[in-house]
């Protein structure tokens, strides 16, 4: 087993966060955008689980393109939420997953036209810089993440390529922004994709998941994967934080016993973590079946629609 060297934070807890009242990212952060929502949302997971300071919050830069000037308010006005919950935020700019219903977000045919020279200053320039700079040097503000899961639609080597410029250029404007806070990108747990955004990324976060359903691995192959993944922080001299990991179920007890397991060995290699969905939403993944379809992640919520706890789940206040 490998030690973590740099375990900065190793004391972090807390979710991903996706409001309950929409389901693409274009809703959560345009028309929709409903703060007294997510006020109460936020409230009601530090009852459940008063142990968490952090939350991960998955921007829209579709909302942006579609209200620009109100996007930087809204954004603020989450931010100003987490003094009196004690929380930090890790703002997720870009996202590159997609399911059904869509989150909306990057694709390779995008950043591919888009995010070189004058295309890319224009596109996605001032949606960096109206995000970042005005949160440069915010406490509030745990980490930036540039993207989510950025290569997921990339087939080959090329439109790997394609992405890693693009983000590099992301990087770069981020950087000029807010200099000193942290960037991060939401990379799988695959370490060939980790190593390529290694020298993007001030801290190394990944997505670790025991996905029984899917890929039928064993709790061993799990803890291999996340022992490689800490050796290579160390040799980069590197923190690590896991930013998604709790694989889904239908089945309440199923769910929280995979979770015992996840959340059991990211303790014991002293690797802090935010858990995927703090609640019930219309967000893919994030809710039962009777309210749109359901993948092999089943159901990831940890907080049902009525603002209870979901059966065997408080499991996580224990780690």
């Amino acid at each position: 087993m490998n030690k973590l060297i740099n375990d900065e934070y190793k004391a972090i807890r807390g979710f991903n966060y996706q409001p309950s009242y929409a389901s693409h990212g274009l809703q959560i952060w345009g028309d929709s955008f409903n703060l007294d929502v997510i006020k109460k949302e936020l409230e009601v997971g530090k009852q459940h689980f008063p142990g968490i300071n952090t939350i991960r919050l998955w921007l829209s830069f579709d909302a942006f393109l579609q209200c620009p000037k109100s996007f930087g308010r809204k954004f603020d006005s989450v931010i100003d939420l987490g003094e009196d919950l004690e929380i930090r935020f890790v703002p997720t700019l870009f996202n590159g997953w997609h399911s059904l219903p869509d989150f909306g977000g990057i694709s390779v045919e995008m950043v591919g036209y888009w995010g070189v020279g004058e295309r890319f200053a224009g596109a996605f320039h001032p949606y960096i810089e109206s995000v970042v700079k005005p949160h440069a040097n915010d406490d509030r503000i745990l980490l930036w993440d540039l993207c989510n899961e950025p290569f997921n639609n990339a087939r080959c080597d090329s439109t790997k390529q394609v992405i890693l410029g693009w983000l590099k250029r992301v990087y770069q404007v981020c950087k000029q922004g807010d200099p000193s806070t942290p960037i991060s990108v939401g990379s799988t747990s695959a370490l060939d994709l980790i190593k390529l955004v290694e020298p993007i990324s001030d801290v190394i976060t990944f997505h670790p998941y025991h996905a029984w359903t899917l890929l039928n691995a064993s709790v061993e192959c799990f803890e291999k994967n996340i022992n490689g993944i800490v050796a290579f922080a160390n040799s980069v001299d590197k923190a690590l934080l896991v930013t998604e990991t709790g694989w889904g179920a239908l089945e309440d007890q199923k769910r929280a016993e995979t979770l015992v397991i996840e959340l059991g060995i990211l303790k014991k290699y002293d690797i802090g973590f935010l858990a995927h969905l703090l609640c019930h939403t219309l967000v893919a993944d994030g809710h039962r079946p009777e309210y749109g379809p359901i993948t092999a992640a089943g159901y990831m919520a940890f907080i049902e629609s009525d603002g209870s706890i979901r059966p065997y789940h408080d499991v996580f206040n224990k780690y």
